[in-house]
């Protein structure tokens, strides 16, 4: 009897402890597709075995990374081991033995208890993401006080709605450290955001060593320090070039090694043919004028930079570069550029108007689209493709490289319609150099407005495709211009919060959105940030 009595209270303690569970809150951005909470949670101590499975013998990186992140993230040293290993207090990594179609290349499926953890994903990519979302779990317990991490109870099956998930960062009008570059990195990881755009050249500096070119750096990488961006007076003849900075080779490899560990790819942009006062300031045979081009300074408008169009050295030029771009970069895309390309210069050039006339081209605007599509064939010879700005797009456009959209979601429509891929970047929704708040109460910015509850309304699928011009579209990215940006400090007041919006925009199904549910979720993660 005494035994009895003793297994009935056991049991009920079990059944009344369970009961108290709650279900705690889950604060992921973005929103997974499916998403179930369950009471009780999962807490990492030091016992804990972080275990991998059917790991590919080329991605065993991978399991390198999530050790580091879960190391700093829970501060813990974990206990490695493999599936047979993965029991009671345990997290377990495995790509799927047989693919679950239903997940693509980077969903997931997690499942949290409160014994244990167990993660799946067809590829090491899927991992990864489960791995961002178990650690946006734990955010709410380490704003607790005690602060002790742990994860909530779930079960979880994500993927992503567009395969491109972007985030742009322009360091030629001010250069960014190596050090910056990780940490933008690490923000979109955490954000699941697998694309990042570097735009290295433009009018105010060239940021990569080239080492056919040396003077893309020694003097395109310069310009006068001036306290303020909208300073517009033009550089003075005796005016010290102290202000600017770039990237060489090796700090490049390093930042590509970085961004692929946390499966990003890095999509170099080298601007063709407009915005190159920096490429005429070092090389001014490529201009078709003998004016005095300088590395800029401050804004202007219209831009009055462009190569030459005729002249064979122009695109011999660019190829010289992209060949060493390439090199660089494994992933298959080369941003060219091709937006703003202000052709005055080349209606009175002898050389570029010889050009129209032998190609027998319609105008300067075809001169332009024969110059790009000239550079993307050379790319091919090297396994590359082009993305270029909408700038090019027309209805009898001939262009076949991936767009990217930044005006008016008609070029978009236009482009898909053509059969070309779209990344979609519209200036009303995308443009994260713009005031995000009343501009008396802000810091000096590009005028414009987009709030944080604009950047949430944006659909990467513009209106007016039919199912296979649908198919075109990407996805979608933000843009940080840096005019007004002049260190990391700012940058990041810039793109946080709104980069949360961008990625749950370009993950998660429209259906699944919740402008009230992801306001919350923001404060979370901010709270969490300034902790």
């Amino acid at each position: 009897m005494k035994r009895f009595n003793l297994l009935i209270i056991l049991l009920l303690s079990i059944f009344l402890t369970d009961s108290c569970q709650k279900i705690e809150p889950i604060v992921i951005i973005p929103e997974p597709q499916e998403c179930t909470p369950k009471k009780g949670h999962f807490t990492p101590d030091e016992g804990t075995f972080l275990c991998f499975s059917n790991i590919p013998e080329n991605e065993r990186d991978m399991t390198n990374t999530i050790r580091e992140q879960y190391s700093k993230f829970f501060k813990l040293t974990p206990n490695l081991g493999d599936e047979e290993s993965a029991g009671k207090n345990s997290m377990l990594f495995e790509v799927n033995k047989k693919r679950n179609e239903a997940l693509g290349d980077e969903g997931y499926e997690l499942i949290v208890t409160g014994r244990r953890v167990v993660a799946k994903a067809n590829t090491t990519a899927g991992l990864f993401y489960a791995f961002q979302t178990l650690k946006q779990m734990s955010y709410p317990s380490q704003l607790a006080e005690g602060g002790k991490p742990t994860i909530p109870c779930a079960k979880i099956t994500d993927h992503p709605r567009f395969a491109y998930r972007g985030a742009h960062l322009d360091v030629s009008r001010h250069f960014f450290d190596v050090n910056y570059v990780k940490k933008y990195l690490d923000m979109m990881a955490t954000y699941k955001l697998n694309k990042f755009h570097w735009h290295l050249t433009d009018d105010h500096g060239w940021r990569i060593q080239i080492d056919k070119y040396p003077a893309l750096t020694t003097k395109g990488a310069w310009r006068p320090e001036r306290s303020k961006w909208d300073t517009l007076h033009p550089v003075l003849p005796d005016e010290p070039m102290t202000y600017g900075g770039f990237y060489t080779k090796e700090q490049v490899r390093e930042i590509v090694a970085y961004a692929a560990a946390r499966h990003i790819d890095v999509i170099p942009e080298i601007e063709i043919p407009g915005h190159c006062s920096a490429i005429l300031a070092a090389y001014p045979q490529y201009a078709c004028d003998n004016y005095p081009y300088t590395v800029a300074v401050g804004p202007y408008w219209p831009p009055k930079a462009i190569m030459c169009a005729g002249n064979d050295g122009v695109i011999d030029f660019y190829k010289g570069v992209l060949e060493e771009v390439a090199e660089l970069f494994p992933y298959p895309y080369i941003h060219i550029g091709g937006d703003e390309a202000f052709n005055d210069n080349w209606q009175v050039c002898p050389k570029c108007q010889q050009r129209i006339a032998d190609m027998k081209l319609k105008d300067e605007m075809a001169l332009q689209q024969w110059l790009m599509n000239e550079i993307e064939e050379y790319l091919k010879t090297l396994d590359k493709k082009a993305i270029v700005w909408d700038d090019i797009v027309s209805e009898d456009m001939v262009n076949m490289s991936t767009i990217m959209s930044w005006q008016d979601p008609k070029t978009a429509v236009i482009a898909a319609k053509h059969g070309n891929d779209i990344i979609r970047c519209p200036t009303s929704h995308c443009y994260f150099n713009f005031y995000q708040n009343d501009p008396k109460s802000e810091p000096l910015a590009m005028d414009g407005l987009i709030t944080l509850e604009t950047a949430y309304s944006f659909d990467p699928m513009p209106e007016g495709l039919d199912e296979k011009a649908q198919k075109h579209i990407l996805g979608g990215q933000c843009n940080l211009w840096t005019e007004f940006i002049n260190t990391p400090k700012q940058a990041n007041y810039m793109i946080y919060p709104r980069i949360c919006a961008l990625a749950e925009c370009v993950w998660t199904d429209p259906s699944h959105k919740d402008w009230k549910k992801f306001q919350n979720k923001v404060e979370m993660h901010t709270a969490f940030r300034k902790r």
